[in-house]
């Protein structure tokens, strides 16, 4: 049975459809791109202007003209035929009494059995014509959806264990998204019963930890499909696709410290060095968020053979103070999947630090001990994770890793 307040959880062997991605090149260069969509609010011509001044954008001519994008209305527009579908389920004569958000949900819930979760991001026509892509691409079914209900979509990012692909190149992480259906109330439909539920959470990949980091603005959600654009390019080493769809991405979120990355990447990846760390410093300077663009920028050092200034850039990483104990775990499981284990140990630890009761900072140590032989302390930070785990999944993966490891000499 449905309930108002219930997260939708259907398919948990997806890895990473609903987030945002970051990739990384070469020696660990890494951008996030988000997987969502807005409106355009009235003010944002203003502040776009005043933003893209300050950017040090340079519009060379290996960009081209700027092609034609789709728009706002087409990212979320439904074939008639997709329409007439879901309208013939929402007047079934078993939904007839159902409030309007929860046959939204119970439509999608229904619509991705047999889905192919895939990588890329599509429109929401594209992604129920095809029946696949990324969880960004049903967040956006979900809003299509809701708009023909006439239901309000907000959506929420997750804190969660960030997941890892490498696509040639490039490493691409993730971040959790999820959508929250509210239920429009006319003054006929208060109710006692109603008023204490109020909204739906459809989670396309229900995570072990349901903390709420932050709630997502429609703009930033738009901007997230563009920057999810912009990283699709950049795999393909499409720099002039990646270009204009990271200005789209920033006509919507202009102060974006994740788009701004990406625009640093495309001129790195196009050869423009010298306007790449232009953007990057612009975004060091601007931004609260700079893990990536701090971590990006000191590999753009390296590679351009400054390592003393690279090395300044490495302890200044050292010694933030993010009490986001999710930032430091993305950091150490980057540098864990490069075999940097002296920076993975340091950021797990800088995690335990924030946040000494998650379990996740301690099995990230026992990896880094067992990668370098110490088998027995491995064992013991494994025993600290499985002390502070209380998911049954997660706790039956660490002691059947604990049992694995008895089976090694204790160093």
């Amino acid at each position: 049975m449905i309930y108002p307040q219930q997260v939708f959880n259907k398919l948990k062997v997806i890895a990473k459809a609903c987030f945002t991605q970051r990739i990384g090149f070469g020696t660990a260069t890494f951008i996030s791109a988000t997987l969502l969509i807005a409106g355009c609010a009235t003010t944002q011509t203003t502040e776009t202007q005043y933003i893209q001044e300050q950017i040090p954008v340079v519009f060379y001519d290996e960009f081209g003209e700027k092609p034609q994008l789709i728009s706002y209305d087409e990212i979320f527009t439904l074939t008639r035929a997709q329409q007439r579908d879901f309208n013939r389920f929402r007047n079934s004569p078993a939904n007839k009494d159902s409030l309007s958000n929860r046959v939204v949900a119970e439509y999608i819930d229904k619509f991705i059995e047999g889905f192919n979760y895939h990588s890329k991001t599509f429109s929401a026509s594209e992604s129920a014509t095809l029946k696949e892509g990324n969880c960004l691409s049903l967040a956006i079914l979900t809003t299509a959806v809701s708009r023909l209900a006439r239901v309000e979509v907000g959506y929420e990012l997750m804190h969660s264990t960030p997941v890892f692909e490498k696509q040639g190149n490039t490493i691409l992480s993730s971040e959790h998204i999820r959508s929250v259906l509210h239920q429009p109330l006319t003054s006929e439909e208060m109710s006692y019963e109603l008023i204490f539920q109020p909204v739906i959470r459809v989670d396309y990949f229900p995570i072990d930890s349901g903390h709420v980091k932050r709630k997502v603005k429609e703009t930033e959600f738009v901007s997230m499909y563009f920057r999810n654009k912009a990283a699709e390019a950049i795999v393909a080493e499409n720099y002039q696709a990646a270009f204009w769809f990271a200005i789209e991405s920033l006509d919507y979120a202009p102060d974006n410290p994740h788009t701004i990355n990406i625009l640093a990447l495309v001129y790195e990846r196009a050869g423009y060095k010298a306007d790449a760390e232009k953007i990057y410093s612009y975004g060091i300077r601007h931004s609260q968020d700079k893990l990536d663009l701090l971590t990006n920028y000191r590999n753009f050092l390296v590679s351009e053979k400054r390592i003393d200034e690279a090395k300044a850039l490495e302890n200044q990483i050292g010694g933030l103070e993010d009490q986001n104990p999710f930032d430091w775990l993305e950091l150490a499981e980057e540098a864990l999947a490069k075999g940097q284990l002296n920076n993975a140990e340091k950021y797990y630890q800088k995690m335990i630090d924030v946040a000494p009761y998650l379990h996740h900072g301690y099995s990230g140590l026992s990896r880094v001990a067992f990668a370098r032989g110490h088998h027995n302390k491995a064992r013991r930070y494994l025993n600290n994770a499985i002390e502070r785990t209380f998911e049954p999944e997660t706790r039956s993966l660490y002691e059947a890793k604990m049992s694995a490891l008895i089976g090694y000499e204790v160093d």
